[in-house]
């Protein structure tokens, strides 16, 4: 209502002052006549007299006439400039530096475009110094596009040194792009000196990626020193389900760790196969030592010996997927020992230089094809165990026994068989008879002796023996 009020009296003193402005000209022109030449009889002041009458008359009808009109004509005005023309925000614009017609204004009311949100928008773009023109603005608008998050997204834009076209933004808004989002990471890729484009980052976007994440990670691959890396490696990593910021950092880690020989690639490929890359990285960076369970072998005198071994291993990251565990490397340890031990001439050369024995395991190339690097292989215990080639010869020994044994109770059978025949037919006497058995009694006792005997003589062979290994290995 103030407004209109405003309006309204706006419009009345205009006409006052235009009345008034047109009767002083009159009265001025009237004055500039020079007195001295001007020649005046009685008649003709009278005719003077009644033209200003008349000129009095005509001015004030005239005056008359266009408050009428103004009455009749002027809610009009006041309706049409108050509901078609907002005339304070246009003149706070046109001191802006914004010029708008008012064809324009009428033309956006006629398209229901709110003029209070263009100019608005367009005065701030203007001190914003980002150049706009009403006639994109409307069609955005038109065009369903957010105008205050596309118009102060350009600004920011504009601010960080960005130069971007207002309707490129609006294009990738409504390609479904959050342009806010977008120009955040790229104004954060322009701080860290990365060639990055809006389209590029748009693209990304649209394909579901952590735009943000990604950008952080490259940023700190670059900052590392690393500048081969590309947003697109990345972008395959993450739509891969890896985790690219943990990936980068394990990659920087093993490459400032000396780990030349390992690639992004390499490392992504663990980290996708759900494997933890900081542990890979330490277990690659940091040997460990693994003590193997104690294994035997014979030597070729027959001696049995018992190792333990120390492996100093440390991951190999490019056979960490699929390579063989940690439980194959010890079978392999296994095997080199005994066949190491069993091609010794003497249980003596292997307590003399076990070191020797180790370097034969380790040349065996224990790692090959498993996930671990073997860096060393060395003897942490060894002991003596039994004679086997002793144990053998006894165990043949009894075995010759029991077959003579055998045969000797067949021998007897038949002796039994023949003394029977001979008694039966005469040829074998009941003295005779017990002669025979007393002096195999005789015989059986001598036996007896004679075995106790060599059994004490084995007994304390077999002590010394003992004796003698336990020396050495003490030693």
């Amino acid at each position: 209502m103030k407004k209109t009020i405003y309006v309204f009296l706006i419009f009345i003193l205009a006409i006052t002052l235009f009345s008034c402005g047109s009767e002083e000209n009159e009265a001025v022109a009237t004055d500039e006549i020079p007195i001295e030449e001007t020649v005046i009889d009685n008649s003709d002041a009278e005719t003077a007299v009644k033209s200003d009458n008349s000129d009095d008359q005509a001015s004030s009808t005239t005056f008359w006439l266009l408050i009428v009109l103004s009455i009749i004509l002027g809610p009009g005005l006041i309706f049409f400039f108050w509901y078609y023309i907002p005339i304070g925000l246009w003149y706070e614009a046109w001191l802006s530096g914004v010029r708008v017609g008012w064809l324009k204004l009428l033309k956006m009311r006629f398209q229901k475009i709110p003029q209070d949100l263009m100019l608005k928008t367009l005065i701030e773009a203007q001190n914003a110094g980002l150049s706009l023109k009403s006639k994109d603005l409307m069609e955005k608008y038109l065009a369903d596009v957010d105008i205050d998050k596309v118009v102060e997204t350009a600004i920011r834009a504009v601010n960080a040194g960005i130069d971007i076209d207002f309707n490129d933004l609006a294009a990738q808004y409504l390609a479904k792009v959050d342009v806010e989002t977008v120009m955040h990471a790229l104004i954060t890729a322009q701080n860290a000196n990365l060639n990055l484009t809006i389209k590029e980052l748009a693209s990304h976007y649209l394909a579901n990626v952590d735009i943000m994440k990604v950008v952080e990670a490259l940023i700190t691959a670059h900052n590392s020193g690393y500048d081969n890396f590309t947003l697109d490696e990345l972008k395959e990593h993450y739509l891969a389900n890896g985790d690219v910021t943990r990936t980068v950092d394990a990659f920087v880690a093993a490459k400032k760790a000396k780990l030349h020989e390992v690639e992004f690639q390499d490392i992504a490929a663990i980290d996708l196969a759900g494997l933890d890359v900081t542990k890979a990285i330490e277990a690659a960076t940091n040997p460990r030592v693994i003590e193997t369970p104690e294994v035997s072998g014979v030597a070729r005198d027959g001696v049995q010996l018992f190792m333990k071994l120390k492996l100093t291993v440390r991951a190999n990251l490019k056979n960490i997927i699929g390579g063989a565990t940690e439980a194959t490397v010890l079978a392999r340890v296994d095997e080199s020992i005994g066949t190491a031990i069993g091609k010794s001439p003497s249980h003596y050369d292997v307590l003399e230089s076990p070191f020797k024995l180790a370097d034969v395991v380790e040349q065996r190339q224990l790692g090959e094809g498993t996930a671990f690097d073997v860096i060393s292989v060395d003897v942490s215990d060894i002991r003596v165990g039994k004679d086997v080639h002793a144990e053998l010869q006894t165990e043949r020994a009894h075995a010759k026994a029991e077959v003579a044994k055998a045969e000797l109770i067949r021998a007897e059978e038949k002796v039994k068989k023949a003394m029977a025949a001979a008694f039966i037919n005469g040829k074998l006497s009941v003295n005779e008879y017990h002669e025979l058995k007393n002096t195999e009694a005789d015989t059986h006792m001598r036996k007896k002796i004679g075995d106790s005997a060599v059994i004490n003589e084995e007994e304390e062979e077999h002590n010394e023996h003992e004796h003698d290994d336990e020396h050495e290995h003490h030693h």
